[in-house]
């Protein structure tokens, strides 16, 4: 625990730091005044740095931080040409939409980083379940050779296969060579076979004694014969015990599991499915920089979709505040993640700090979607906005900030203490 206490608050500082910074950087290229930049919330402990009026300090609380400009609260408001709100629409937009662009972009940059040198995971299959009619492939084909290069997974396979491929395939228990007609990539989906290739710590099926390798044979009363009939078995039985027989080599072995709820979004919900933590058979394939760029920004344009969609759950009431992490349940899940290597705690630096971005163009104060929506407000206006009214605004917003979030912290160490994350 004290492992993941250490990592998660560093993983939050950093993240804290690359947006806060930000914030500075373009404050003072806009010519604002930015007295105070803090590591960290609350009464401060030392100073470290200046930077023209810029004191860098550390603070108590080793959760967030902040970077203090001239003029955005509304009781330092005076007027003066280096404050936030003296200036124009798109200096005070640039200004506040920094921190989370950066958060953005470091989000980007550290799952770019991640694939390119560690590679992706593809399926460890060439066999086709899916592809379009046109193209002289069938479903069952398992691709040997495509244009007289060996394939031995599925990235390998889509990297080399196109229209008018000539392909070494076995069809039927034969050895057959077919041209590709037609191909509409879009169509081609991998059959996977049901051997585990990867079986997840604390999870249900490492308890019951189920290693890599393992082929399932038999869930209950249904006879497996892909990775898509696990699946279909285990999402909706969570809560249930399941009887397994998987094939060890030349073993036949039993087992029982009871998989665990995980929380995922089918279409416009939010739902709960099993899981007992296997993943299927893949390949680790070293991809070039320009691959890694491409791979790298679906997945944070996905990171990103999926933090928005939840966001949108929240105000909708679709799911609970309860069922969002704040900064205690960030430590835990930290320490497990930990516990499955350093690939996948970088992949959840690049989750919290995107999802960091998006919780801050939230139009609340003190966020930083507020300032920017009361920029757009005033777009007009060669005045600040009133004092007045934005006290009472930033006071309504702060108090439900804080609010909900000692209502996360608090939803923290309760399913800290029944052990629910």
């Amino acid at each position: 625990m004290f492992l993941g206490v250490v990592v998660g608050i560093l993983i939050l500082s950093v993240m804290v730091f690359v947006h806060e910074f930000a914030h500075l950087i373009i404050a003072k290229l806009a010519s604002m005044n930015a007295p105070i930049f803090s590591i960290g919330l609350g009464p401060k402990l030392f100073s470290f740095l200046r930077w023209g009026e810029t004191e860098f300090r550390v603070s108590l609380i080793p959760f967030g931080g902040y970077v203090e400009i001239k003029g955005m609260n509304p009781e330092e408001m005076k007027g003066e040409e280096d404050e936030f709100y003296s200036k124009n629409f798109f200096l005070k937009s640039a200004v506040a939409f920094s921190g989370p662009f950066a958060n953005f972009v470091f989000g980007f940059l550290v799952f770019v980083s991640v694939i390119f040198f560690n590679g992706i995971e593809a399926p460890s299959t060439t066999a086709i379940k899916k592809v379009n009619k046109e193209s002289n492939l069938l479903p069952g084909d398992k691709i040997l050779k495509v244009d007289e290069k060996e394939v031995k997974n599925w990235y390998e396979l889509t990297e080399k296969l196109r229209k008018n491929s000539k392909v070494f395939l076995v069809r039927e228990s034969k050895e057959i060579e077919v041209s590709v007609d037609s191909l509409i990539l879009d169509s081609l989906e991998p059959f996977v076979p049901p051997c585990v290739g990867n079986v997840l710590s604390g999870f249900p099926a490492e308890k019951a004694g189920i290693k890599e390798g393992d082929w399932i044979l038999r869930i209950q009363d249904r006879e497996i014969n892909s990775w898509e009939d696990i699946t279909e078995v285990i999402h909706p039985a969570f809560g249930e015990t399941l009887n397994i027989v998987f094939l060890r080599k030349e073993d036949t072995l039993k087992a029982s599991v009871v998989p665990e709820p995980q929380k995922t979004i089918e279409g416009d919900s939010i739902v709960n499915i099993g899981v007992i933590g296997i993943e299927s058979s893949t390949d680790r394939v070293n991809v070039p920089f320009y691959k890694a760029f491409i791979f790298g920004w679906r997945q944070t344009y996905n990171t990103a979709l999926w933090g928005c969609r939840t966001i949108s759950f929240l105000f909708k009431k679709k799911i609970s505040p309860k069922e969002v992490s704040g900064p205690l349940g960030i430590v835990i899940i930290t320490k497990k993640t930990i516990d499955r290597g350093f690939v996948r705690l970088l992949m959840l630096v690049g989750v919290i700090t995107i999802n960091l971005a998006i919780i801050n163009l939230i139009p609340i104060p003190p966020l930083d979607g507020f300032h920017i929506a009361m920029s757009l407000v005033t777009f007009n206006s060669k005045k600040p906005p009133s004092k007045k009214i934005l006290k009472i605004i930033q006071g309504i917003g702060t108090f439900i900030l804080v609010a909900l979030m000692i209502l996360i912290l608090f939803n923290d160490i309760i399913k800290f203490i029944q052990r629910q994350f």
